[in-house]
């Protein structure tokens, strides 16, 4: 019989989610949607983050057969379900839909709350811009796709907030800086001020997009392309 005090760790398996960043560029200064998780949350409790969440299988099988656009429109097929993923965890946690007014064909348990607001997702809004995975040693790890969208992609509020995220508000990136953040949306949070630097209107798609991970001791960032399968965690 083993000691099972001798046995090696198991490691947090990684799973795939995705994050929204929405800024309202129709102010004098940009602002971001971001909300504050529940103290009671088991990963990255009380901290401020953009709206997100798990992929899910649902969301892969709608990219499958999925015949609306993406930005860009070669967006490599691997990352369409984070796409899509995004659009439904805004409206999940904020209300928030980024779609058409449609009839969505699409039934499944995940999609349910945003087809019944009567749009289409329009994951054509959402602007890749950036991949992270969550360290070795935290009690959840994530291979995170991260997008941006401009507030007047937002074509309604139908279905109230889940209630995962508190204080949902919007935030100047230097208010947001002052947030008890965690250290990828610090990163994140820097990507989106030199993207709107760059391109304020976020009219177009970087040829390539930073990657954080971490390569023993070292946390690395590389630069990456959405337009081919990405490299796995």
């Amino acid at each position: 019989m083993s000691d099972a005090s001798s046995d090696p760790p198991t490691e947090t398996p990684i799973r795939d989610a995705a994050c929204l960043v929405v800024v309202d560029t129709s102010g004098t200064e940009p602002t971001l949607l971001m909300g504050r998780r529940h103290a009671s949350q088991i990963f990255l409790p009380d901290k401020w983050v953009f709206p997100g969440g798990r992929v899910e299988e649902d969301d892969r099988t709608l990219a499958d057969g999925f015949s609306g656009a993406f930005m860009p429109a070669n967006l490599a097929h691997e990352i369409k379900p984070f796409a899509l993923a995004a659009v439904r965890e805004l409206c999940e946690e904020t209300g928030l839909i980024i779609g058409t007014k449609s009839l969505f064909a699409h039934q499944s348990a995940a999609w349910e709350a945003f087809a019944a607001s009567g749009h289409s997702p329009s994951p054509a809004e959402l602007l890749p811009f950036a991949r992270a995975i969550t360290p070795p040693g935290r009690v959840r790890r994530y291979d995170t796709w991260f997008f941006v969208a401009k507030a007047n992609a937002v074509s309604g509020n139908f279905t109230p907030p889940d209630g995962e995220l508190l204080d949902l508000g919007w935030f100047t990136i230097s208010k947001a800086s002052d947030l008890d953040l965690p250290r990828i949306t610090k990163h994140v949070l820097d990507d989106v001020a030199a993207l709107l630097l760059d391109d304020p209107e976020l009219s177009g798609t970087r040829e390539f997009l930073p990657f954080y991970y971490s390569a023993g001791s070292a946390y690395r960032r590389d630069l990456i392309s959405c337009k081919v399968a990405p490299p796995p965690p």
